[in-house]
Parts: C-alpha cells; sequence; structure tokens
C-alpha cells in the first residue's frame, strides 16, 4: 500500500512502504527548510520514518513578522 499524505487538504499518494521524512518531501517536491512533516500527531526530524500505517501530514513552515 501506498504512505497517505494529506498536504493542502487533499492526500497525496506516495507508493513507498516506508520512507525517511526527507525523502518523502523530496519525492512532493518540497523543501525539508520550508516544510514540517507531522506523524501521528507529532513533528518528526527529517531523519525518522515513515509508513503506510502512519498517519502523515506535511505542513508549509511560515515565518515572518516585522
Amino acid at each position: 500500500m501506498p504512505i497517505k499524505v494529506l498536504y493542502r487538504g487533499k492526500e497525496i499518494k506516495i507508493p513507498e512502504k516506508k520512507l525517511k521524512a526527507k525523502d518523502l518531501l523530496k519525492k512532493m517536491g518540497l523543501s525539508p527548510l520550508s516544510s514540517l512533516v507531522v506523524k501521528n500527531g507529532e513533528v518528526i526530524s527529517e531523519e525518522d520514518y515513515v509508513t503506510e500505517d502512519d498517519n502523515i501530514r506535511v505542513i508549509n513552515a511560515i515565518s515572518g513578522g516585522a
């Protein structure tokens, strides 16, 4: 089964069973510098693994201010 990722309100399927978070972002065309991977409700590092059984969400990190 593919890894299912929720990103910007849409479900994206990545045809892998297990990936490092940084490789998941790479396959999605996103940078680890501007995106966070949330696995089962917790933000994980880019070296952590995600699997087809995990609840995965990718969010964009937003910075700014005056």
